[in-house]
């Protein structure tokens, strides 16, 4: 496949499953918050002067159509270019498939601070089944067998981390871990490595700017997992 081949085909198709994952990222965040809340408002019962929840962030945010077009378009735009610069192989399917899950998780994660362990789980099974099928058919199951060593191992760095200071990282960002571990690990081992310091880099940086500026309190927790996107993104870029 030529490389303008797979830059139009690539972008088309993930164009339309980012788009039609819209609806379904929308509806398990809103059902994320609202458990939230229902945990929050057992919380108030029990805990005197604990603020309730407001309507506005019980739902998902409302999405204009740019919006929902931004998405869609990277959800196809960035695997599609990875896909014309390395060309077609099976072994580039698990960490695309990753990328286009991320693209939504960041969404949810920039909006509300929260990923959707629905979302997150589906999203791991959908990249770790992706990657066993390449294995069987390509019989490279050494590549499955370090990205299932990087996945766990990254996994349990972040948890590290979460038991350390969770407001460094959450644990919906430690479950994401997972998966992102297992996507790159696929890739190569060093492409972990770069993309957890990439991502520690990128939050430090916006973390000190916000703080600077007066939009942020010393301290507060941050969106790990956009940051996460952003590098793993960056990461397969730089890889490919």
């Amino acid at each position: 496949m030529s490389p303008a081949l797979a830059l139009v085909a690539g972008g088309a198709l993930g164009t339309a499953a980012g788009a039609l994952l819209v609806p379904l990222t929308r509806r398990e965040l809103a059902a994320s918050l609202r458990r939230a809340a229902a945990h929050d408002m057992v919380g108030a019962a029990v805990g005197p002067g604990a603020a309730s929840s407001g309507p506005a962030l019980i739902d998902a945010p409302q999405l204009s159509r740019p919006q929902w077009l931004a998405i869609a378009v990277a959800s196809g735009v960035l695997p599609a270019f990875i896909l014309s610069r390395v060309g077609w192989s099976p072994a580039a399917l698990p960490p695309l498939l990753m990328l286009v899950g991320l693209v939504q998780l960041a969404y949810c994660d920039l909006t509300r601070r929260l990923l959707p362990k629905t979302l997150v789980w589906a999203l791991a099974a959908v990249v770790v089944g992706a990657g066993a099928a390449v294995s069987l058919t390509t019989d490279e199951w050494w590549r499955l067998e370090h990205a299932t060593i990087d996945g766990s191992v990254f996994f349990a760095l972040c948890f590290l981390i979460n038991l350390m200071n969770p407001r460094w990282i959450a644990f919906g960002d430690v479950r994401l871990s997972l998966v992102v571990g297992f996507g790159l690990g696929f890739v190569s081992r060093l492409a972990v490595v770069d993309c957890f310091f990439y991502a520690n880099i990128m939050a430090a940086v916006v973390g000190l700017g916000l703080v600077a500026s007066g939009r942020a309190k010393r301290g507060a927790p941050m969106p790990f997992g956009l940051y996460l996107t952003l590098a793993a993104a960056l990461v397969l870029v730089i890889w490919s």
